[in-house]
């Protein structure tokens, strides 16, 4: 009789802990791999192993948790910081056209107010435009088109694009290679948009009668691109955030100038989807320096390119 009680008493007990086991791996969302050994016998082993992985998974939702809560809070800040960026020209381009609508003086001053109007939608669109641009990039949407080019050439073109600029600036614009050919593998119309980018602000946030330098470094199989000024410089405390969304150094100047604060985080993007890193470091009152990493062009490609052009 004493038997059968134990026997029953461990059945019973057997199904218990299957049954309660069953629903916490369900909860947890993993399969009973031990259901067998339950039924068998019982032993310290299956409980170590029940607990190790309610312990692996509760870390992983701990984690998870904490990702949520940091995303929500980025959510939030970001939602605020595109209405706040999105306002203010809207509320300009309402109190020009406001102004004008109730009557100016003079028609000099209408046009002023016009052009400062105009000035404020062409920032509109360029953060909208710039928004988009990023999400495409998130989402990998856009689709590369690497090919050979001469990115020495491609420099110059950028810097004739800015002659004006720089001169207004009086900064001097110079490249550092010893050859006038340097061939990479990439897209180029997005990377003369990483090029344009550097290059306009080593000018436009640079010092009077300063340089710009372009600088190229051979490696094995990667070049190093770096865009040095030296100007004013950036501040330690800012280095960590200058490839944020909308993040300024100098807020004021920047909307001044027209610059939207997206343009470091399109310019990191597009390097990222060439599967390559940008850096940034900066010395304040002697200058800063942006560079980033790219792919030397195959040398069967550069042949197929130069058979190409030769041909035209």
């Amino acid at each position: 009789m004493l038997l059968i009680s134990v026997v029953l008493y461990r059945y019973a007990l057997i199904n218990f802990i299957n049954d309660k086991l069953k629903i916490i791996y369900k909860t947890i969302g993993k399969p009973l791999k031990f259901q067998k050994q339950i039924i068998n016998r019982l032993n310290s082993n299956i409980m170590q192993s029940a607990e190790r992985d309610v312990g692996e998974w509760a870390i992983k939702k701990n984690k998870q948790i904490r990702e949520l809560r940091k995303m929500e809070s980025y959510r939030k800040e970001f939602i605020g910081t595109v209405s706040h960026e999105l306002r203010t020209p809207i509320f300009n381009v309402q109190g020009y056209i406001e102004t004008i609508m109730d009557g100016v003086d003079s028609p000099e001053r209408e046009r002023d107010y016009l052009k400062k109007a105009m000035f404020n939608i062409e920032r509109l669109d360029a953060i909208v435009s710039n928004l988009l641009e990023i999400s495409k990039f998130e989402a990998g949407r856009i689709q590369l088109d690497k090919k050979v080019f001469n990115i020495i050439g491609t420099v110059k073109r950028i810097f004739d694009q800015y002659s004006k600029l720089a001169e207004d600036n009086h900064t001097t614009m110079s490249i550092d290679y010893r050859s006038d050919t340097l061939y990479v593998w990439g897209d180029q119309k997005r990377l003369i948009q990483v090029l344009e980018n550097l290059i306009s602000n080593a000018i436009k946030y640079g010092k009077d009668d300063g340089k710009v330098i372009v600088g190229f470094f051979d490696l094995d199989e990667q070049i190093i691109v770096e865009v040095t000024d030296d100007g004013n410089g950036i501040p330690e405390e800012n280095l960590p955030h200058i490839f944020e969304r909308f993040y300024r150094v100098d807020k004021s100047r920047s909307r001044s100038l027209g610059g939207t604060g997206l343009g470091l985080s399109i310019v990191q993007n597009i390097i990222e989807a060439h599967d390559q890193s940008i850096t940034v470091r900066s010395q304040v009152g002697v200058g800063t320096t942006f560079s980033f990493s790219l792919d030397k062009a195959p040398q069967k490609e550069i042949d197929k390119y130069l058979s190409i052009r030769g041909r035209i």
